[in-house]
């Protein structure tokens, strides 16, 4: 299922391991440099394929980037979030992958637009049952990825 995912950004290469702490050791890579609108696609196409702390670190830098406040931060602030629930879900811990997937949703809460993603409702929806079923997306795999969420991300085009 992963190879079929379309990536936004085809010619970022994927790292070789996803990081999780505790469990393996952190890779080096370098966002510097990359705009604010790569950033969050760099993100999404890191997430899709498992590799939750990297997208966490893409939508990080895309929040500083817009200054952490208004409607962008807010959607970059959820989406940082449900990357961090995804990190959670590799860890084992229950809590922290509903806790993380509650406080995306928070953020995301008082948007009344779907800025750069297709459908925030969509995706809203698909973190909500994270919410309610976090144990269902837990996992002990020691192997280098694993995508734990069926949660796809879909941006606007245009």
């Amino acid at each position: 299922m992963v190879n079929r995912i379309t990536r936004y950004e085809p010619d970022y290469p994927l790292p070789e391991s996803a990081y999780v702490p505790g469990i393996n050791a952190r890779p080096t890579t370098s966002l510097e440099g990359e705009s604010p609108a790569r950033l969050l696609r760099i993100g999404v196409d890191l997430f899709h394929h498992g590799f939750y702390w990297e997208a966490h670190e893409a939508w990080e830098a895309c929040w500083i980037a817009a200054g952490r406040t208004g409607a962008m931060g807010d959607l970059l602030k959820g989406l940082i979030h449900l990357a961090a629930s995804g990190v959670k879900a590799r860890q084992g811990s229950t809590h922290g992958v509903q806790a993380h997937a509650e406080k995306a949703c928070l953020a995301w809460s008082e948007l009344r637009e779907d800025l750069d993603l297709a459908s925030l409702s969509e995706l809203t929806e698909q973190v909500r049952k994270v919410c309610q079923t976090p144990k269902r997306f837990l996992c002990d795999s020691q192997e280098n990825v694993v995508v734990v969420f069926d949660i796809r991300i879909e941006l606007a085009r245009g």
